[in-house]
């Protein structure tokens, strides 16, 4: 945990609440979880501290606690959207001028803001579709394009390899389809994996199908994941597709997933048995899926 810390003790002097007011806050109404020391005392952040205080406020002009909360949290809101607005916008004027190092420190702002969740769903996924609007658009060039890519794909590689899971997570292997060299959206993918528990290994783009077969029985993956954004997976590399769907039929023990653009455009006409269409990451750990 980084940045200041305070006691119960303390946080009850800094907001004038009763330690007893502030646990029945938290246990009743969950508007912060302080984390707990290995002796089971708490400690806050300042985010809660901001919160209690907040909440403290509008109570004492008159709300009652349910509805303090939820004006609150209603304000927060506002002001996160207002926030990771102005981010992407910023992002979208360094790219323009092709500022790689300011994409970055935007990316690493963002990141110790909002968490890496928030990060993905309301920074990165939002801005990549700009990104490909602008291209689509021809308001930007290559050049343009390739620095915002490549920046965020490089951010994307290091969370992961920062990420603690646990050493016996079960693994889930993404890969691109052979052909298929837009790899972005497997890193997003696998990082939301292990915002679920799970242990996570990439291949590069565009690996040759035997790569894939040699991963699966030496890593022996719980989930296999496979992405292809465009149509040239398909329409270049329709055998090893069927390749693919005949290792699965193999592997029944291993939950095999398909997923991207051309995989919705090309999965019926291909008639795929055992990759398992999938539009979105609940679509894979929906419940029972992987049990």
């Amino acid at each position: 945990m980084t940045g200041k810390t305070y006691s119960i003790q303390q946080i009850a002097d800094l907001t004038g609440l009763s330690k007893q007011l502030i646990r029945k806050w938290e246990d009743r109404y969950q508007i912060i979880q302080p984390k707990r020391l290995a002796n089971g005392y708490r400690i806050y952040t300042d985010t809660e501290l901001q919160t209690l205080t907040a909440v403290s406020e509008l109570t004492n002009s008159g709300l009652t606690v349910s509805q303090a909360i939820e004006r609150y949290t209603k304000e927060q809101a506002h002001h996160e959207q207002d926030h990771t607005t102005s981010i992407r916008q910023a992002m979208i004027r360094a790219g323009t001028v092709g500022d790689e190092q300011q994409l970055l420190h935007l990316l690493e702002h963002a990141h110790h803001k909002f968490g890496v969740e928030k990060l993905l769903e309301q920074i990165i996924v939002p801005f990549l579709r700009e990104v490909g609007q602008l291209w689509c658009e021809h308001a930007w060039g290559e050049y343009q394009e390739a620095i915002s890519s490549q920046t965020v794909r490089d951010f994307l590689a290091h969370i992961r390899r920062h990420y603690f899971v646990q050493a016996n997570a079960p693994l889930v292997l993404g890969s691109c389809l052979p052909g298929e060299r837009h790899e972005i959206p497997m890193q997003i993918l696998l990082i939301q994996c292990m915002l679920r528990g799970y242990q996570t290994l990439m291949l590069g783009p565009s690996p040759a199908p035997t790569a894939i077969q040699s991963t699966i029985a030496l890593k022996k993956p719980k989930i296999v994941l496979l992405t292809g954004t465009t149509d040239i997976a398909f329409t270049e590399h329709a055998q090893a597709v069927h390749m693919l769907d005949k290792l699965a039929q193999v592997h029944q023990d291993i939950t095999f997933y398909i997923g991207g653009a051309g995989s919705e455009k090309y999965y019926e006409q291909f008639g795929l048995q055992a990759l398992k269409l999938s539009r979105k990451i609940d679509d894979i750990f929906a419940a029972g899926a992987n049990a």
